[in-house]
């Protein structure tokens, strides 16, 4: 029974009592289906909800971009080896031709542009540091694209939490998620 799986949602003991619960940077309709009802049940019975970051928040997202920017002045090529940074090229350039092809009738249907697709997820990204340029090409994925426009599941709870009046939160800051991923070393990227 779905309603018996194991769903990595501890409970803390308290009156009333907590919950963690764990979520993946996936489209929530990947994973929806398959989240247990007690999880859902926690979910809907609670006043409160804190996520990783506030995804709802404008400054987070705006300290999230400008947080993946190298240094002023600074651009990929100056940081990659030649020949890495011409593969990149390439590839982006793949992606930017398959893009029309990969994207679903429905998100035509909806007004989304290839272009506009492109740019909002490779936008800028010659100024980008390498471990976010890494981050994004591994979302750049005939999958991946044709679930865009589809909230991921943290933000598709953030979302289902203020329309149902809970209060939210975030348990980190954009600096504390951004500071150990940007002082990654080349080697370890």
């Amino acid at each position: 029974q779905q309603g018996e799986l194991n769903s990595f949602l501890w409970t803390i003991r308290r009156d009333p009592p907590a919950y963690l619960f764990g979520t993946i940077h996936v489209p929530y309709t990947r994973v929806w289906d398959f989240i247990p009802d007690n999880s859902k049940a926690a979910f809907h019975s609670s006043s409160s909800v804190y996520f990783e970051l506030d995804l709802t928040d404008p400054y987070t997202i705006s300290g999230l971009a400008s947080c993946q920017m190298l240094p002023h002045g600074e651009n990929l090529q100056d940081v990659l080896p030649r020949e890495l940074y011409r593969r990149l090229k390439r590839h982006l350039d793949y992606i930017k031709l398959m893009l029309p092809h990969w994207m679903t009738p429905d998100q035509r249907g909806k007004g989304l542009y290839a272009d506009y697709l492109f740019n909002a997820i490779a936008g800028n990204w010659e100024r980008k540091r390498p471990v976010w340029v890494m981050l994004m090409v591994n979302s750049l994925t005939e999958t991946d694209i044709r679930s865009r426009g589809v909230p991921v599941l943290d933000l598709y709870l953030a979302q289902e939490a203020e329309r149902m009046k809970k209060k939210t939160g975030a348990v980190e800051r954009v600096e504390e998620q951004c500071h150990p991923l940007n002082g990654l070393n080349f080697s370890q990227v």
